[in-house]
């Protein structure tokens, strides 16, 4: 076992240092000063819970706070000053390590780190010989090819000559529109009304500001421990060595493989024929509709009746006198006081002895190459072959032609029209005067200025500004305890 020391400080860890000494707090210093951002709120002070008036600051610690908060800017009245005692935990809020010094214990041990690797080499090779044979078979086949024929005779006239059709028409009912020839004759009633009108507002608003200043006492307590900690594992790898097999010779085998392959040489023949014959019989008939229409023959006439006398009286229309914008006038009774709430926090500060276990272990690599068999395939060029038949006819039969007669039937439809024309009365005007008489009602609404006062609920203004911190206690020295 090998031993060795060092010392861990503010998270470094330094070799064969005597003496570290941690920067130590001035005790009972007030530190900072107000910081820029402020809380703010429109909520009463209420005191809050376990509050007591207990006396825990010193009158010289008063005047240094009082002073910094006049140098912020906040005027204060020491014989007005309020102090809130918050008391804290006895849990420490935070933990300090101070210096940790570490002590290692090292072991050492040796081990074999033994590997197995395989490497491919070929010990057999199969050669295959491919040959291809073609078949050749000659076959003349005999094709028909079909034709049509087409024959047109001379063409045949027929006129058919149907009933006379009389289109008669309905005549309509007569349409009657009605024409306003309208006189419009305007009228006013005008009457006047006075409006009250508030002009001036006189508010009163009473403000309670309070200004609240926390302020952290942080205490310094020392504690001292002793912390064995995980081990810390080193490994040395020593040169690798390498044991490998021997390759063996190589043998091969040859295997054919034959393919036979089929061709059909075909020829074709042509031999032509006709397969149908169309023959069109052209006919033209001629069909004549004889038409008589009733076309009507529209009139107007017009119509004048005694003239409508008419009433109309319109909704109020009110003239009202733009108000003035009302003057508010603010009056601020404000009433202000400085509450400091003192809070006592701890602050744990850790001198801890750390023993390190090492473990060092030596592994020499051992490789072992282990010989794996493989085989392989090739495959030569093919080798080609040719088998040539005797020739093969294949005939056809010839079929009987097939003829088709269609007639072709083609028909003109004439239609002979004569107009009848029908007087009727279908629009009728009639003419209806009317006087119409509006009456527009008018109010007219003067202001009549009024003064009024109001006086608000109490506005409060709350600030809590960032606190005071206040170290009582030393740093510890690390130097004192380091052993060398």
């Amino acid at each position: 076992m090998k031993g060795r020391s060092a010392w861990r400080i503010g998270g470094v860890t330094m070799k064969n240092v005597s003496k570290y000494l941690l920067a130590t707090t001035v005790s009972a210093a007030i530190l900072g000063g107000f910081a820029v951002a402020q809380e703010v709120s429109n909520d009463a002070y209420v005191r809050p819970d376990g509050t007591s008036t207990e006396r825990v600051l010193s009158e010289e610690e008063i005047d240094r706070l009082i002073g910094q908060t006049r140098d912020a800017g906040i005027a204060v009245d020491r014989s007005r000053a309020e102090f809130e005692y918050l008391g804290g935990p006895d849990e420490a809020e935070e933990t300090q390590v101070c210096c940790e010094p570490v002590q290692e214990q090292v072991t050492e041990e040796s081990r074999d780190e033994v590997t197995e690797t395989f490497f491919d080499a070929i010990t057999t090779r199969t050669i295959i010989q491919p040959i291809e044979r073609t078949i050749i078979q000659p076959i003349e086949r005999q094709v028909l090819e079909a034709r049509e024929e087409t024959e047109t005779e001379a063409v045949t006239r027929e006129e058919q000559r149907l009933e006379t059709i009389v289109e008669a028409i309905a005549v309509p009912a007569t349409a009657e529109n009605v024409i306003e020839q309208e006189t419009v004759q305007n009228e006013e009633e005008v009457t006047e009304t006075f409006v009250d009108v508030v002009t001036q507002r006189d508010i009163i608003q009473p403000i309670e500001r309070t200004t609240i200043i926390p302020v952290k006492r942080r205490i310094i307590r020392p504690r001292t421990e002793t912390v064995t900690a995980e081990t810390r594992f080193e490994e040395n790898r020593l040169p690798v060595i390498i044991e490998e097999d021997s390759v063996p010779a190589v043998q091969e085998t040859i295997t054919p493989q034959v393919t036979e392959n089929r061709v059909e040489e075909v020829t074709e023949t042509v031999i032509p024929y006709v397969s149908k014959r169309d023959v069109f019989q052209p006919i033209e008939r001629t069909i004549i509709q004889p038409i008589e229409r009733q076309i009507l023959q529209g009139q107007t006439e017009e119509i004048t009746r005694e003239a409508r006398l008419e009433t109309e009286r319109l909704p109020v229309r009110i003239d009202e006198e733009a108000a003035p914008q009302v003057v508010e006038n603010i009056i601020e009774q404000v009433t202000e006081r400085v509450v400091y709430e003192v809070e006592d926090v701890y602050i744990d500060q850790i001198t801890r002895t750390i023993i390190q276990p090492v473990g060092v272990t030596n592994i020499q690599p051992i490789e072992r190459r282990i010989l794996r068999a493989q085989s392989e395939t090739i495959t030569n060029p093919v080798q080609l072959e040719e088998v040539r038949l005797d020739s093969i006819l294949e005939e056809v039969a010839v079929p009987e032609t097939l003829v088709n007669f269609i007639p072709q039937i083609t028909e003109n439809r004439v239609d002979e029209v004569t107009e009848v024309m029908v007087p009727a009365v279908t629009q009728r005007n009639i003419y209806q005067p009317v006087i119409r008489t509006v009456i527009q009602p008018v109010e007219i609404r003067r202001i009549r200025p009024q003064t009024e006062t109001i006086t608000n609920t109490v506005r409060y203004e709350t600030t809590r500004n960032a606190p005071l911190v206040i170290n009582i206690g030393t740093g510890c020295d690390c130097g004192a305890s380091s052993g060398f």
